[in-house]
């Protein structure tokens, strides 16, 4: 009794306190101030920090992001997410992969630009059902056909029953419809369409990092201007290069010094000038290598493979894309209010984008400027990087060597009909040091 009466004091005494404590005091207090100083950790995505440099970039020359310039260029941005985490295998050409989406919704930004084909619809329906009473008109005695199929119903719940259907679910499937007292619903449907062909764009900027919860983003900035697009057409139509001369620049030379850890952050193609003031284009590759317990030198050779393939084209893009992009937005709202005071609320949105660029063909003549190996900074993965480039004199050299062996091919084609030249035995090897052959030095 002693006990409890202490108890009771205790409880009056902190109530009086609570009531007489100033609410303003109570506001100051730590616990209060917690609650009032909680801020979301914000996290800056590497397509919003490539946003703001352009953008302040692109302001210093007078020039705006995702506009028509007044030469004519054009700044565009796109992004995407690797579905593969940085820490798992995979992971590099996952990257790739983000990286040629969001190159292609870049393109498809550009192509929104000149026009694009939007078709909507929507609309709503309204009810309101308010009704008090029994109409005596709709009342009317059943018929045997209703009073049999009551009779079925009956035995066929007693037969589920049985089964081991529960009540509940018997219950279910007895519910008549509910009438709906009122009603609203609401659908729009919106879908942009563009098509066209994209040529000359190259990229300027490319931004990537992991934010952490296996979200690895890869930003891009391309750039479209006149000049890309005349000189795509000299290397689409293989014909000899007649752009005007421009800035001189030893971009060959830059891209040998580059560092493996600056060449990683390379992908796509990028436009220079070489030594006489031309315009050239350079490819970039690179590939996951797979970690082997043997045989690690084969899954180089294959990874470099692959990488100078996506680096030839690279170029190929940016000489032409044949680009169709749609994108369709639906959303559907219902509430529904019935007569045995229940509510109902149904809501759906559906979003699709696709990106589609058509199968071409190109006849391209490329030069091997770079192979590489390094390792990416985030995963640690090996990667295996190749570089190519486009120059008019190369292009120039190549149509002759084309020439060249399409005239050996006819002769020696007359020359060693019925003759057949034994195989070569297979020789074991065996392992040994590093062995470079080839021309003399003097003769390269």
């Amino acid at each position: 009794m002693k006990k409890s009466a202490t108890l009771l004091l205790f409880l009056c005494v902190v109530a009086g306190l609570a009531m007489a404590q100033n609410p303003a005091d109570l506001a100051k207090t730590d616990a209060v101030q917690e609650t009032q100083e909680v801020q979301n950790d914000y996290q800056e995505f590497p397509v919003e920090a490539l946003n703001n440099y352009m953008m302040n970039a692109l302001s210093k020359k007078g020039k705006s992001l995702g506009t028509v310039n007044s030469d004519g260029t054009i700044y565009i941005i796109g992004a995407a997410t690797t579905a593969r985490p940085s820490n798992m295998p995979g992971f590099i050409n996952s990257r790739n992969i983000a990286y040629n989406i969001a190159e292609l919704e870049a393109k498809m930004n550009l192509l929104r630009m000149s026009g694009e084909e939007l078709k909507s619809g929507r609309g709503y329906s309204m009810l309101e059902n308010l009704v008090e009473g029994e109409d005596p008109d709709a009342r009317k005695k059943a018929s045997m056909l209703q009073k049999a199929a009551k009779i079925v119903d009956t035995s066929l719940d007693k037969a589920l029953s049985y089964l081991g259907v529960s009540d509940e679910e018997i219950a279910k499937m007895n519910q008549s419809k509910k009438e709906a007292m009122f009603e609203q619903k609401f659908n729009q449907t919106i879908t942009s369409l563009v098509a066209g062909m994209v040529k000359g764009c190259a990229v300027v900027r490319i931004a990537e990092g992991d934010a952490g919860k296996d979200d690895y983003q890869v930003a891009v900035c391309m750039k479209y201007s006149p000049e890309f697009q005349s000189l795509a057409s000299v290397i689409r139509e293989n014909s000899q290069y007649q752009l005007p001369l421009s800035k001189v620049s030893n971009s060959k030379e830059k891209i040998l010094a580059m560092s493996p850890e600056a060449l990683i952050g390379r992908m796509g193609v990028s436009v220079t000038f070489n030594e006489k003031g031309q315009m050239v284009v350079y490819g970039f590759g690179q590939r996951e290598v797979q970690s082997t317990s043997s045989r690690q030198s084969a899954a180089f050779s294959r990874a470099y493979s692959q990488a100078r393939l996506q680096a030839v084209n690279n170029i190929k893009n940016f000489v032409a894309e044949d680009l169709v992009a749609m994108e369709t937005q639906e959303e559907v709202e219902k509430l529904s209010n019935y007569d045995d005071d229940t509510e109902n609320y149904f809501s759906k949105s559906v979003w699709q984008q696709s990106v589609e660029a058509k199968v071409t063909t190109l006849d391209i003549a490329t030069e091997q400027v770079r192979q590489w190996r390094g390792k990416h900074p985030v995963s640690g993965h090996d990667v295996a990087g190749f570089v190519v480039a486009w120059t008019p004199s190369n292009a120039e050299t190549a149509k002759q060597l084309r020439e060249q062996f399409n005239d050996d091919q006819k002769s020696d084609a007359e020359q060693n009909k019925g003759n057949v030249e034994a195989a070569p035995q297979r020789q074991q090897t065996t392992k040994s040091k590093i062995i470079i052959s080839g021309e003399e030095e003097e003769d390269l």
